[in-house]
């Protein structure tokens, strides 16, 4: 049995692992020509001896604390961002059990980024290669043993420990790429995975805080089981937390995109709370946590001790290299594969499978996506979107004026995050600018005009949601906007609601909004927006609306609570949100690409929802068929969501308008096949306009069993 306990092993160790980094550091710096040799690597190094200088070690390695309750499953030390992983043992007879649960942590969490494992107990040093989860042995060390009776450190300086350790450390950090990786879609999901650590002290919390009562979780629990169905309770707080911390994650890396984590050592609840991000790009229910941030100590150390993790990988890589789209879904793929993919079928769309979407569309009807107007009502990751830009650009399309082409709108609060970070993602690749404005991705349900039921936020959002839309309404201008400025019109406001808000939460905990200070600030407010001279139409319209707004104090008052008890000012998306779903009628766009959400209708969520899109697809598509269509009366509702999807699309369509939409096979088409009574819903749908086109069977697309069909239509409405 060893004289240290495990604790006191772990801090020894960990010490000697800072000591170490510093003497490299150090060496690494004031070595002849490395400036010179890799200017990149030298600017790297510098940020490492300054988080060193700084105590900020948490750059260098992050330590396992115990949890609140239950066990971690993670290495007592992690270097590098897991390059490197040291499991502890406090006696030499249980060093292969050390192994065997390091194995365990890298096969779950570390297995594409650790290099090599450490078992130890101070005095005994076991250093394994890792080998795809398993670890082989390189060498077994032993410390200096009178020196371990004085102390853990000195046992390992005194030895041969200190220089295997010594070189082991450099050779990864010089050889491996950390802290200048470029920020490729792989090496950003090898490096964020093992964030997937918090997920069981998440989901503990969860009860112990009561956010299972909090307006935010029951709004997320409403819309999860709009898009997947029946979930139990423990899928809902895993798929709760999970986006969660892929929200965080979204918002550190697409920082790190826009330069600012390179020119800037921020505040890592900064990072992760979207706040250096230009644009908003984060939709409120995903923010719970400020909330309790503000209103709980112990709390606010674990969403600390996140945000730290979280920032700090973010620091290893090369910012100022070019990032790619398609970053998260990859991300999120793989978040969500070890838990629930399955059940739930969630599957983000092939790339090669929008390609042969649009290709066949190029092709089939001799047309270009440029200048037409793309809308994905239900965007995802925003592939579809993605895709789309390029297209326009290579057919000589205009970069901004492509940008303001593609509209997204998803349920998920998540979808709407990753979608917005792709396209601004995209645009600055393939301009080399920043993006000019707020991306037309927004959050909401595609059905809630026509079923009378939208995706709400917190109860108390409603009430600021009928001022603000009945302050639009009463605007005459709108009605003169094509469909292209309104779309502007959209993207200003919600820049400048952002703006106001941002304003406004700097002030939110001072301000006692029954004062006359309250109203003070807001006609301060007004004025300088009244001295701002407006560029355009659209501008002046946004600028008029706006003071309007401001002028409604009870209005601004419901803002400020909101911003008070929540936590943060992130309103802006979900009132443009809200808008833009009215709006859709008015719109109409030109091309529709999309693979909506594909859920069985017998397997419809027992709530108001689920009842009003029964009632819907009854009313609206069945019963008006029942004479024109034999059968459907008794095999509609064995149909599919996506029919529901694609009638609705029909309606929102330009006159002349094109549509590539992905359906399950059984609903649209299956090879020599009769089978599939939901065919009967999707044939109803169509039968009603003049349309053209192909519908094509793609099978097992997304390799989850369910096998899929294109339809790529030229639609003519009277």
């Amino acid at each position: 049995m060893s004289q240290y306990s495990h604790d006191e092993i772990v801090i020894a160790t960990d010490k000697v692992i800072i000591e170490t980094v510093k003497q490299i550091v150090d060496e690494l710096l004031q070595s002849s020509g490395l400036v010179e040799r890799d200017l990149l690597l030298y600017s790297k190094i510098s940020l490492l001896r300054q988080f060193i200088e700084s105590g900020q070690y948490e750059s260098i390695r992050r330590v396992n604390r115990p949890p609140i309750m239950g066990t971690r499953k993670r290495p007592d030390i992690e270097l590098f961002g897991g390059l490197i992983v040291i499991e502890v043992e406090s006696s030499e007879s249980t060093l292969e059990d050390g192994k065997k649960q390091l194995e365990n942590y890298i096969n779950e969490f570390y297995k594409e980024i650790a290099q090599y494992g450490i078992v130890t107990t101070g005095l005994v040093w076991k250093i394994y290669q890792n080998n795809k989860g398993v670890l082989n042995e390189i060498v077994t060390l032993k410390g200096d043993e009178k020196e371990y009776n004085k102390s853990i450190e000195n046992s390992i300086k005194a030895g041969n420990v200190y220089i295997r350790l010594y070189n082991l450390l450099k050779g990864v950090l010089l050889s491996s790429g950390v802290y200048k990786l470029d920020p490729l879609p792989d090496n950003i999901r090898r490096v964020f995975y093992p964030v997937l650590t918090y997920v069981n002290d998440l989901t503990e919390l969860l009860a112990d805080y009561n956010i299972h009562e909090k307006a935010f979780y029951q709004s997320y629990k409403e819309i999860l089981s709009r898009v997947y169905g029946k979930l139990t309770k423990s899928e809902i707080d895993i798929l709760f937390i999970t986006h969660t911390l892929l929200q965080m994650i979204t918002n550190v890396v697409v920082a790190g995109a826009f330069g600012k984590l390179e020119k800037v050592i921020t505040e890592p609840l900064r990072a992760c709370s979207g706040e250096e991000v230009e644009y908003d790009i984060t939709i409120p229910h995903l923010m719970w946590w400020k909330e309790l941030s503000v209103a709980s100590d112990s709390f606010k150390i674990k969403i600390d001790e996140i945000c730290r993790d979280i920032y700090y990988r973010a620091l290893l890589f090369n910012w100022s290299a070019s990032i790619i789209e398609d970053v998260f879904s990859h991300l999120y793929e793989d978040f969500i594969d070890r838990i629930l993919r399955s059940k739930i079928g969630e599957y983000y769309t092939p790339w090669w499978l929008i390609e042969v979407i649009i290709h066949h569309m190029k092709n089939k009807f001799n047309m270009n996506l440029k200048d037409k107007l793309i809308l994905d009502p239900s965007c995802g990751s925003g592939r579809f979107l993605v895709k789309a830009f390029y297209e326009k650009i290579l057919s000589g399309e205009d970069p901004d004026k492509a940008y303001y082409e593609v509209i997204g709108l998803d349920i998920l609060p998540l979808a709407t995050t990753i979608a917005r970070a792709e396209l601004m993602i995209a645009y600055r690749r393939a301009s080399g600018r920043n993006v000019p404005g707020t991306p037309l991705i927004f959050w909401g349900d595609f059905l809630s005009n026509e079923i009378g039921l939208g995706a709400e936020v917190v109860s108390e959002f409603e009430g600021v949601l009928k001022r603000f839309t009945k302050i639009i309404w009463e605007s005459p201008e709108l009605n003169r906007l094509s469909k292209n400025e309104l779309l502007l019109f959209l993207a200003r406001l919600e820049y400048q609601l952002e703006q106001i808000f941002k304003e406004l939460a700097g002030w939110s905990s001072m301000i006692n909004i029954n004062s006359e200070r309250f109203v003070e600030i807001l006609n301060n407010i007004v004025s300088k927006l009244e001295s701002i001279k407006p560029l355009n139409s659209i501008d002046h319209l946004v600028k008029t609306l706006i003071i309007k707004m401001l002028g409604d104090v009870l209005l601004m008052a419901k803002i400020v609570e909101l911003i008070q008890k929540y936590g943060n000012e992130i309103w802006a998306i979900p009132i443009v949100s809200h808008i833009f779903v009215k709006f859709l009628g008015k719109i109409r766009p030109d091309v529709v690409l999309t693979n909506p959400p594909w859920l069985k209708l017998s397997e419809l969520p027992d709530s108001e929802w689920g009842q009003k899109v029964h009632e819907y697809i009854k009313e609206n598509i069945i019963k008006k068929n029942r004479e024109r269509i034999p059968g459907i009366s008794k095999v509609g509702m064995s149909g599919d969501i996506s029919a529901l999807f694609l009638d609705l699309i029909l309606k929102i369509l330009e006159r002349e308008g094109y549509i590539g939409i992905v359906m399950p096979a059984e609903q649209s088409y299956v090879p020599k096949s009769p089978h599939g009574t939901g065919k009967l819903l999707t044939y109803a749908v169509l039968s009603k306009y003049d349309i053209n086109g192909s519908v094509i069977y793609v099978g097992d697309a997304f390799k989850h069993g369910r096998h899929a069909s294109v339809l790529v239509l030229r639609v003519k409405k009277e």
